[in-house]
C-alpha cells in the first residue's frame, strides 16, 4: 500500500513508519519543525490549507491510505475545558484539512484518524468498560478536539470520504517523551537517591504497547468497516501501582513512593470486541516487555 503519515516525526509516526515499511508499503510523510524523517517527508503545518504542490505531490504518490496522527496529543497543552486556540487550530482545523485532501485525491485513500478513549468521560470501578456505542462524554480540552475531529469527519463521509475512527487507549513505548507516565517514571527510579512522589499509585488504567497500535492501525486501513469507530486497547486494566512495581524490579532498584492523590482513579477500559470482530485476535507484547524496553531505551 501508498500510506501517509500525518505527523510522521513523532512517536507514534515514527514506530507507524517503521512497521509500514517491514510490511513493504511505500510510506511517506508530513512534518513540522525543521527536521524530517527522510528525505522524503513534507513540510506542512496542518492548521494551514495543504497547497497546491503539496496536493500535485500526493496526487502523484497516489496514497491507498492516510494515517493521521499529527496533533497536540499532550491533554495538559490543549486546555482544563475546553480546546485553546492552538489547539483548535491543529487538533480540530488540522482534520478539516486533511479531509479536503483526502477528497482532492483521485486515489480516494482511507483516512484512519487517531481519536482517543479521552472522549469517552469518567469511568467507575463497578463499569469501568467503554463500549463504541456509549454516549460520549468528553472532558477537557483535548477530548473536546479529539470529539470534534470525530464529527468533522462523519458529516465529510456523505461527501465520499473514507474515514475510519481509531479511539487510542493509553499507549507507551521506545522513544516516548519523558512528559508521559512511564518513561517519565524510568527516570525517576533510574535517577533516585531517596523517596519520590507520583501523583497517583490507585489509577486503573488501559495501556498498550505502541508497537502493538501500529500494527493494529495497518489492520484496520485494510479491515476496517469505513465510518465505523473502534477502541485501540488492550482490554486490560492495570494500576499505576502495577507500572511503578514493575519498573522498580526491572530496574534493580526498591524505590521508596509517596502518592499525591491517594483516592482510586478509574479511566475507561477498552471493550475490544468489535475490534476483534474486524480484525482479529492479535499477540501483544506483554507489559513487562512493554516495560523493559521503555526502561532500557
Amino acid at each position: 500500500m501508498n500510506s501517509l503519515i500525518t505527523g510522521i516525526n513523532g512517536f507514534v509516526g515514527q514506530h507507524l513508519a517503521s512497521y509500514l515499511r517491514s510490511c513493504g508499503d511505500d510510506v511517506r510523510g508530513t512534518y513540522v519543525g525543521s527536521q524530517p524523517s527522510s528525505d522524503l517527508d513534507l513540510k506542512w503545518e496542518i492548521s494551514q490549507p495543504a497547497s497546491p504542490t503539496l496536493i500535485d505531490t500526493l496526487k502523484e504518490f497516489s496514497p491507498d491510505v492516510i494515517y493521521h496522527l499529527a496533533a497536540i496529543s499532550h491533554p495538559g497543552s490543549c486546555g482544563d475545558d475546553l480546546p485553546t486556540e492552538t489547539c483548535k487550530a491543529v487538533n480540530i482545523l488540522g482534520t478539516r484539512h486533511v479531509a479536503d485532501l483526502a477528497l482532492s485525491l483521485p486515489s480516494e485513500p482511507r483516512v484512519i484518524f487517531t481519536s482517543s478513549s479521552k472522549v469517552y468521560g469518567g469511568r467507575t470501578q463497578e463499569q469501568p468498560w467503554a463500549k463504541e456505542d456509549d454516549t460520549l462524554q468528553p472532558h477537557g480540552g483535548y477530548a473536546h478536539s479529539k470529539w470534534a475531529g470525530e464529527n468533522l469527519l462523519r458529516d465529510r463521509i456523505d461527501q465520499g470520504l473514507k474515514a475510519i475512527i481509531a479511539r487510542a487507549f493509553n499507549h507507551t513505548g521506545p522513544g516516548q517523551s519523558p512528559i508521559y507516565l512511564v518513561p517519565e517514571w524510568c527516570e525517576k527510579i533510574r535517577d533516585a537517591d531517596g523517596p519520590q512522589s507520583v501523583r497517583s499509585l490507585t489509577t486503573s488504567l488501559d495501556l498498550s504497547d505502541v508497537r502493538d497500535v501500529v500494527r493494529i492501525y495497518r489492520l484496520l486501513a485494510q479491515k476496517g468497516s469505513l465510518g465505523e469507530s473502534y477502541n485501540v486497547g488492550s482490554g486490560q486494566a492495570i494500576t499505576t501501582a502495577d507500572i511503578w512495581n514493575t519498573l522498580c524490579d526491572i530496574s534493580g532498584k526498591q524505590v521508596e513512593v509517596t502518592a499525591e492523590k491517594p483516592g482510586p482513579s478509574q479511566q475507561p477500559i477498552a471493550d475490544v470486541s468489535k475490534l476483534h470482530e474486524a480484525i482479529g485476535s492479535i499477540e501483544r507484547i506483554t507489559l513487562r516487555q512493554t516495560l523493559e524496553d521503555v526502561f532500557q531505551d
